[in-house]
């Protein structure tokens, strides 16, 4: 299959798109509780990556800069028809060079416990469990990584 990278903003109307389709998903698997957490989701003119098949926006993540040699990946999401295609790793990987290219030298993530893949591909990517960071301590429901790039 023949993916499109865009690298663009938060802003985007694709990726405002996708965003909606990932918070229809979390609310589903994690009901009432999801409302935790919009305030920790709110994406500002982010830098983005999105990819396309065929001129459809099929996935998507943020990079979120939180000091000169720390971001934070957010708002990793894939199709449910495109997923366990390799599309995610694609995503991590040019948020990755996104990083790189900006100096960063540490990123960290946050997912819950109940995504399972997410935690399964992160870990295949390098990522290590870290403590709970920021808005996630002593939040049970959230895993926290870190890999140093």
């Amino acid at each position: 299959m023949n993916y499109i990278v865009k690298r663009t903003t938060s802003e985007d109307v694709d990726f405002k798109f996708l965003e909606k389709q990932l918070d229809d998903e979390l609310f589903e698997i994690y009901g009432d509780m999801q409302s935790n957490y919009s305030s920790h989701n709110t994406v500002i003119d982010l830098k983005t990556i999105i990819i396309f098949v065929d001129q459809k926006p099929i996935g998507c993540g943020c990079l979120k800069f939180l000091d000169c040699d720390l971001a934070e990946v957010k708002r990793v999401y894939v199709s449910l028809e495109y997923r366990n295609r390799g599309v995610a790793k694609i995503i991590v990987k040019e948020i990755e060079k996104l990083a790189i290219e900006s100096n960063i030298k540490n990123i960290i993530l946050q997912t819950g416990s109940r995504q399972k893949a997410a935690v399964n591909l992160y870990e295949s990517m390098g990522y290590k469990l870290t403590e709970n960071y920021g808005p996630y301590v002593n939040d049970s429901n959230s895993i926290c990584m870190k890999k140093i790039v």
